[in-house]
C-alpha cells in the first residue's frame, strides 16, 4: 500500500474518531447538573430572563435539533462561539493554545536531549558507574510530579537567574528570546519527568539491540565500534522510542494544566477547565476536538516517522 492511500485511509479512520468523541463531548456536557443562562444572570435572576437567554443561545430547543445544527456548523468549520464573551471558539482556542503547544514542544525537546544521550551512555556501560547514575535520575525523574519540578524551578533558577521570567507568557510574536526565557523553566517541569521514561525505554531498546546477531557480525568485519553503534544500533534501538516520545507528548499537552497554574501561564488546559466550570458548552466541544486532532495526528505522524527510521516496514502491514 503506498504512502498517499496509506494517508488517506488513516485521515478516514481519524474522521470517524473525532466524529465519536465530538458526539460524546456534546452529549457529556450536556448531562452536566446546571444551566448556563443562569450562571450568566445569576442566581437571582427570574425564570423569564433565564428562558429569554436560553432561547437567544438556542438551549430550548431539543437535543437532537443543538445536535444537527452544531454538526452542520462543524462540517463547514464554525465552531461557533463563547456563551460568554461571543468569541470565536478557534480564535480563543488558539490564543490559548500557543502557550501550551510551546511549552509541550520544548518540553519534549528537553526530554529527547537529555533521554537519548543518557540511555545510550546507561546501555552501553552497563552495570558501571555510568549506567547506575543514569537508572538512579530517570527514576528520581519518573517519581517527580511536574507541577512540584516547576515550584523547585521557580524557587532556585527563577530567583537566581533574574533574566528568566518566573511568572507570565510572552508570544513568540514578541521574540524569540523573550518567548523562549518564559517558557524554558515550565518546559522543564513537564519534560524532566518524560526524560526520565524516554531513558528508562532507550535504555531497554538498546540493550536487547546490542545483543541481536547483527551487531556481533558488525563487530567481527572490523567496523568502528561508534559506526555500529549509531547506525546499526540506534536506527533500530530507536523505533519503540519513537513510539512513546509520541505518544508521550500527546499526554504531555494534557499535564501542563498543573504547571501552567503554577507560572500563572493563561494556557489551553486552563480555559478547559474554567470553561467546563461555566458550562461554555462551544469552548468545551471544540477544544476537546483539537485534543482528539491532536492525539489521532500524531499517531499518524509516529507511524510515518516510524516506517522512514525503518524502510523495511511497510504501509499497511504490507512486508
Amino acid at each position: 500500500m503506498g504512502v498517499q492511500r496509506y494517508v488517506a485511509k488513516r485521515t478516514l479512520q481519524a474522521i470517524l474518531v473525532i466524529y465519536v468523541v465530538a458526539t460524546t463531548v456534546f452529549v457529556a456536557i450536556r448531562s452536566i447538573p446546571g444551566d448556563p443562562a443562569r450562571l450568566i444572570l445569576g442566581g437571582d435572576a427570574d425564570a423569564d430572563a433565564i428562558a429569554a437567554v436560553r432561547a437567544e443561545l438556542g438551549l430550548d430547543e431539543p437535543m437532537y435539533v443543538q445536535y444537527a445544527r452544531w454538526m452542520a456548523d462543524l462540517a463547514s468549520g464554525d465552531f461557533g462561539s463563547s456563551i460568554y464573551t461571543g468569541e470565536p471558539v478557534l480564535a480563543r482556542i488558539a490564543g490559548a493554545a500557543e502557550p501550551t503547544l510551546s511549552i509541550g514542544l520544548v518540553g519534549i525537546s528537553i526530554a529527547i536531549v537529555i533521554a537519548i544521550p543518557a540511555g545510550i551512555i546507561s546501555a552501553t556501560r552497563r552495570n558501571q558507574w555510568e549506567d547506575y547514575v543514569a537508572t538512579s535520575v530517570a527514576f528520581l525523574g519518573i517519581s517527580m510530579p511536574s507541577f512540584w519540578i516547576g515550584i523547585v524551578l521557580l524557587l532556585t533558577v527563577g530567583t537566581v537567574i533574574p533574566s528568566i521570567p518566573s511568572y507570565g507568557y510572552a508570544s513568540i510574536s514578541e521574540g524569540v528570546v523573550p518567548w523562549f526565557a518564559h517558557v524554558v523553566l515550565p518546559a522543564a517541569a513537564v519534560g524532566l519527568p518524560y526524560a526520565g521514561i524516554i531513558t528508562r525505554m532507550t535504555r531497554s531498546s538498546m540493550l536487547e539491540v546490542l545483543s541481536e546477531d547483527y551487531m556481533q557480525t558488525a563487530r567481527a568485519k572490523g567496523l568502528s565500534p561508534r559506526l555500529i553503534l549509531l547506525k546499526h544500533g540506534l536506527q533500530n534501538a530507536l523505533l519503540p522510542v519513537v513510539t512513546v516520545a509520541g505518544i508521550l507528548f500527546a499526554l504531555l499537552l494534557g499535564g501542563i494544566v498543573a504547571v501552567e497554574m503554577v507560572f500563572g501561564i493563561q494556557g489551553f488546559g486552563r480555559l478547559l477547565i474554567r470553561s467546563i466550570e461555566r458550562q461554555d458548552f462551544p469552548i468545551v466541544q471544540g477544544s476537546v476536538i483539537v485534543i482528539s486532532v491532536i492525539f489521532v495526528f500524531m499517531n499518524l505522524f509516529v507511524d510515518l516517522l516510524y516506517m522512514s527510521i525503518n524502510p523495511k516496514i511497510r504501509y499497511g502491514g504490507e512486508a
